[in-house]
């Protein structure tokens, strides 16, 4: 038997998705407070479609309307993390993060209170500019995507990143 339900514990993660962006020969990328630059993306709501909350996430967080074309990788933290601002005191589940390489639409970047910073880079200068070691990865992953998605498990502690897995599906 399954142990959640010995437990009635039910399983829970925070599903994520996010967005490379690409403009001719650019790629979209945001500055945030907490993890630096980074690509747009974050959790998709309650009840949203995860299309949906991907072109949301991307339009908000940088004034840019994208469209998906490829999944280029899923990516799951294992480890639960701290809240933060108003979620500060409650522990977060584990995320899934499902990473889509997108084109440009049409919009103007937009700086918002969540991303100070948005602008247009190449890819040499976006792989130098992410921080993160598991959003280098993603990035990496879509920008050399060949028709195969990349499957990632990690535990990320605060800067550190432990890979369990890491292959082509």
């Amino acid at each position: 038997m399954d142990n959640w339900l010995e437990t009635k514990q039910l399983q829970v993660h925070f599903v994520s998705a996010a967005g490379i962006v690409y403009k001719d020969d650019k790629v979209l990328l945001i500055r945030t407070a907490r993890r630096g630059w980074e690509f747009p993306g974050g959790v998709v709501e309650q009840g949203e479609a995860i299309l949906d909350g991907l072109k949301r996430e991307i339009l908000e967080e940088s004034g840019i309307i994208a469209e998906p074309e490829y999944m280029t990788g899923i990516y799951q933290n294992l480890v639960k993390k701290n809240g933060y601002g108003p979620l500060e005191g409650i522990s977060l589940p584990p995320t899934v993060n499902l990473v889509f390489r997108c084109r440009y639409m049409s919009g103007e970047t937009t700086a918002s209170d969540e991303s100070p910073e948005v602008g247009w880079f190449t890819p040499d200068e976006a792989m130098k500019m992410i921080t993160l070691p598991h959003l280098r990865k993603a990035f990496a992953d879509a920008h050399q995507y060949d028709g195969k998605q990349h499957f990632g498990t990690f535990k990320k502690f605060d800067q550190a990143v432990e890979y369990l897995s890491d292959r082509k599906l």
